[in-house]
């Protein structure tokens, strides 16, 4: 016999979810943020409101696992670490890193790397993740920068990165 109350919530988190996704993405403005010549990637306000409403779900998630029966502990246990896991790399990216670029540089600046500004000409390599639904780009001297659709200026980095990427590849042959 089929669960339809089951069927029926699983149903309406999958198009909260949905609309919840497509409600980030819209309201990403195309455009960066501009200071002087640098154009810098941010995150609008719905999406630091997100990041925000993760921290104190992630504490409920701890409670939850506090709480959860012996035989259920361990389930409880990776669930909570994946939640809390996901919850610090997101406020992290939100709020604390920032990406930057113009010509001739991509400008970085993180609480772990600190500040950095690197010739474009140490791109290695554009990507996508698939796990974390984000594309990235590596650079030599600053590692992996991940770079969201979520975030304001996605689509100008994109346009400026095929142009820079054409540019890179002409030049070397």
């Amino acid at each position: 016999m089929i669960d339809w109350g089951g069927f029926a919530m699983a149903a309406g988190c999958g198009a909260i979810g949905a609309a919840s996704v497509w409600g980030l993405s819209a309201s990403a403005q195309p455009n960066a943020v501009r200071r002087g010549h640098i154009c810098f990637l941010s995150y609008g306000w719905p999406v630091k409101c997100l990041a925000a409403s993760l921290v104190p779900l992630a504490i409920l998630f701890v409670y939850a696992m506090a709480h959860a029966p012996a035989k259920q502990i361990a389930f409880a246990f990776v669930i909570t670490a994946g939640f809390l896991a996901m919850t610090i790399f997101v406020n992290y990216q939100v709020f604390f890193v920032r990406l930057g670029y113009d010509r001739n540089f991509i400008h970085f600046n993180s609480p772990f790397m600190r500040s950095k500004s690197v010739s474009w000409d140490n791109l290695e390599f554009v990507g996508r993740s698939a796990l974390v639904q984000a594309d990235y780009i590596e650079v030599a001297g600053i590692g992996r920068i991940w770079c969201s659709s979520f975030s304001n200026g996605y689509d100008e980095l994109g346009q400026f990165l095929e142009r820079k990427t054409d540019t890179l590849l002409a030049s070397q042959a």
